[in-house]
């Protein structure tokens, strides 16, 4: 039973960290130009914009957003399938 709240939990943070890297993140939860004094966490999200401004990847920042959530889930997936050991 704990075990399911905390994957619950942690799918719910999972998916948080992803929709915060994402342009679609909608909220503006501090006023600083980043969090902690972090200007690479600015309130607004949209990390992966910010990664790959300059480059000429930057036209397909989406793109790039899908396939490294696809990724971040397969490896998540895989340590839990081999570590979580329920049969």
């Amino acid at each position: 039973m704990i075990g399911r709240i905390l994957g619950v939990a942690g799918a719910a943070a999972l998916f948080a960290v992803l929709f915060y890297a994402s342009r679609y993140w909608p909220f503006r939860w501090w006023d600083r130009p980043g969090l902690f004094g972090l200007e690479e966490l600015p309130p607004q999200g949209n990390l992966v914009r910010g990664w790959l401004r300059g480059t000429d990847f930057a036209p397909f920042e989406l793109v790039v957003w899908a396939v490294l959530g696809f990724l971040l889930l397969s490896l998540i997936q895989g340590i839990v399938s081999r570590f979580g050991g329920r049969d």
